[in-house]
């Protein structure tokens, strides 16, 4: 009986001696092919080619026409991160903006509701009175919940009339859909970029979405 058990003992322990090799050359076999996945995500991301922008209208740019930086910006007034984004811009004019470091080009991706559609169409009339920064800050500063009334055609028109605008004008353009029709290509434009969120950013057509955590210092890698 002694024998039957030391044979059977020895017949194991050369089982998994057997086995040993298998277990780990398969174990190497799968860290090669996840080094490898790793590798070839590393060199498709490195290797992507940047995204081509439209041109955007240069009455909704802020910053120097030369700036060393183009920042494209697509985004929803009734967002309240790209209010947020808004207010982050505002604060880099001094430094970023005025010395012509970089300059935002915004365009509309207006996809909330309707009140998204008209506060866009607002913003455009205002541009023609190059104010257009003006009132777009003045309606990112006044978001009230989405579709609940806040940028209803009346308030937008007296946006206006507290941003210092030609009102007859303001209204004449705002009333005649005079952009009803480009902002709704903007929005076409964006879907083709593959835009999912707002606010979105292009940097040398690099593609950022919500608010960079060190804006700064993002313009500022790619200056140099």
């Amino acid at each position: 009986m002694a024998r039957k058990v030391a044979r059977k003992e020895r017949a194991r322990t050369q089982s998994r001696q057997s086995n040993t090799p298998l277990i780990i050359g398969g174990v190497a076999i799968a860290v090669i092919a996840v080094g490898l996945l790793i590798l070839l995500n590393v060199n498709l991301s490195s290797s992507a080619k940047p995204i081509s922008i439209p041109a955007g209208s240069a009455g909704k740019t802020l910053g120097k026409p030369d700036a060393q930086v183009t920042i494209d910006e697509f985004a929803d007034f009734q967002c309240p991160i790209c209010g947020q984004a808004d207010r982050t811009i505002q604060q880099l004019v001094p430094q970023y903006f005025d010395t012509g470091k970089a300059k935002v080009v915004f365009h509309n991706y207006a996809f909330i509701g309707p009140e998204s559609q008209w506060a866009a169409e607002a913003a455009d009339c205002a541009m023609d009175q190059n104010k257009f920064w003006e009132y777009a800050d003045y309606v990112f500063t006044h978001q009230a919940g989405e579709n609940k009334g806040a940028f209803s055609k009346d308030n937008l028109k007296g946006f206006a009339v507290q941003v210092g605008l030609d009102t007859a004008a303001f209204n004449t353009c705002f009333d005649s859909g005079k952009y009803t029709d480009s902002v709704k290509q903007e929005k076409t434009q964006g879907d083709q970029l593959g835009i999912q969120a707002t606010p979105t950013f292009f940097i040398k057509g690099q593609k950022f979405e919500g608010v960079p955590s060190n804006f700064g210092s993002l313009i500022n890698s790619y200056t140099h």
